[in-house]
């Protein structure tokens, strides 16, 4: 089972995948926001910015997925990412059902050196509060959804990471035939 792992991680394939997958979850956030018009609370843009985890590690995986030292860089990244927006997200869960007062903050605090909130307004600027929204799918909220988004990716990352502490096979091939 490990060695399936280690061969999955060393796939191009998987780490352009988590790559996609961080675009399509940004592209899910902005056609909240910009299709169904639902203004983005604090924790909702700080979600989208831990998603450019996700891209991030899927290209720097994807650059040289042979190579260990980026592809446990990767790890560690899609890692941190996982476990900080699992934070994040159970923090959104608890202002979002907190008797319907929205109780997150209006601004950003982004780093100094990172201000994403100005360098990208459109994207990382909060224009709502933690409010409950009417939107569900398969009877779970948004929120609901972001943690499960976000738990999967650190388990994922986790299995990644416990993999390469494993040297990889080498394949001694014997030749039945003579």
């Amino acid at each position: 089972m490990i060695h399936l792992i280690q061969s999955i991680s060393n796939s191009r394939w998987c780490w352009i995948a988590l790559c996609l997958l961080g675009i399509m979850l940004e592209g899910c956030g902005l056609y909240f926001q910009y299709g169904l018009r639902l203004d983005p609370c604090v924790n909702c843009v700080y979600e989208r910015a831990l998603y450019l985890t996700f891209i991030g590690a899927g290209l720097i995986g994807f650059l040289a997925p042979q190579v260990r030292l980026l592809r446990v860089l990767a790890s560690l990244i899609f890692l941190v990412g996982s476990a900080s927006g699992v934070l994040v997200a159970l923090s959104h869960l608890a202002d979002y059902s907190s008797a319907g007062f929205g109780s997150c903050a209006l601004r950003a605090n982004f780093p100094s050196f990172l201000p994403l909130d100005k360098w990208l307004p459109w994207m990382f600027q909060p224009t709502g509060a933690c409010v409950p929204l009417d939107w569900s799918l398969l009877g779970l909220n948004m929120p609901q959804w972001i943690l499960i988004s976000f738990a999967c990716g650190l388990v994922v990352a986790l299995v990644f990471l416990f993999a390469e502490c494993f040297r990889r096979k080498k394949r001694d091939y014997i030749r039945y035939y003579r």
